[in-house]
């Protein structure tokens, strides 16, 4: 039985999948499985997986329909047989001692079932960078502390984390396949119900997240962006309480609320989606106008430019793409 599983979901990643698996067969601990889970790619990538598979008996493959990544990872858990699981998105790469690192620090803490390690953007394949000083030196947090956490995009998803594999079956944790943005938090949220709520945060960046995701918020339209942020919100909420956190991540939430208010505003206007431009401001004047949009300005610490909290008191987008204008002429 191998340590720990990677699981990895692939889709149309030909010409980059190469430098993620090759991250994960370098690693210094060589105790573990890798699952690649083609996901109805279109492209070579079902080929490139089954020649990895023909080169290291520690690769495993899986085929099947497209589903979405959700659906990926929890065919990958299905199968996977090690103590520890590990998720690596299929562009992105790892360091060499990415794995021991989270090992060392997991038997540092063998009370503690959540290991993560920090991560930087990257916009190329560095291959060649590793951690020159080895260390497993991290921060100790607790769940009353998920919001701190939160601002620094840790929560956010299944990478950089080493998960117990018993914690995942023993109360049938899945990945939620019916939405397509923030499962992997949920997913985050409810494991960690689950443990002694303890986290040991590795300071070393130990993971690499490629910049150019075609999912990301900048790049993709969500035409019911507002439904799903909400949703989100309100588990967060759920367990912000059930934690008792106190007031100061409360504020953290409202924070965290408000910051997906002005994705969500952005969101309206990208190229994709096909409403006139007096229909899209009628739409987010409706969400400057709603109780949760309130409740979040005033409650929230955060204090935005003195513009723009003129601009959202006046529960008028116009005046909010007035003040963008503003701001963007001051930088030329």
């Amino acid at each position: 039985m191998p340590l720990v599983s990677f699981v990895i979901p692939v889709y149309n990643v030909e010409g980059v999948l190469h430098y993620c698996v090759d991250s994960i067969l370098s690693q210094t601990f060589k105790d573990f499985e890798v699952i690649l889970v083609d996901d109805g790619s279109l492209d070579n990538s079902g080929k490139i997986c089954d020649k990895y598979n023909t080169v290291d008996d520690r690769v495993k493959v899986i085929h099947k329909k497209n589903g979405g990544v959700s659906s990926a990872r929890n065919t990958g858990l299905k199968v996977a047989m090690g103590k520890y699981i590990c998720f690596v998105d299929s562009d992105d790469y790892i360091d060499i001692d990415y794995l021991e690192c989270l090992i060392t620090a997991k038997n540092s803490h063998v009370m503690c079932d959540n290991i993560w390690s920090k991560f930087q953007v990257v916009d190329n394949y560095n291959m060649n960078k590793s951690n020159k000083s080895f260390q497993t030196r991290g921060q100790i947090y607790t769940v009353k502390q998920i919001m701190t956490l939160h601002e620094n995009w840790l929560d956010a998803g299944p990478c950089c984390k080493l998960y117990k594999r018993e914690i995942i079956e023993k109360n049938h944790l899945r990945f939620d396949e019916d939405i397509s943005l923030g499962e992997d938090l949920i997913f985050n949220f409810e494991y960690l119900d689950c443990t002694s709520g303890k986290i040991v945060v590795i300071d070393s960046l130990l993971y690499n997240y490629m910049h150019s995701n075609e999912n990301s918020l900048s790049n993709k339209y969500y035409a019911n962006l507002l439904g799903i942020y909400g949703k989100l919100n309100l588990i967060m909420y759920k367990y912000i309480k059930k934690w008792n956190c106190d007031e100061e991540q409360i504020r953290k939430y409202y924070n965290a609320c408000f910051f997906k208010y002005e994705v969500i505003l952005k969101n309206t206007f990208h190229k994709d989606n096909k409403l006139s431009r007096k229909e899209k401001i009628k739409y987010n004047n409706k969400i400057l106008k709603s109780q949760d949009f309130l409740e979040t300005l005033k409650k929230m610490d955060y204090k935005p430019n003195l513009l723009y909290r003129i601009a959202y008191s006046t529960k008028s987008y116009r005046i909010v793409l007035l003040v963008e204008k503003i701001f963007s002429l001051k930088k030329h």
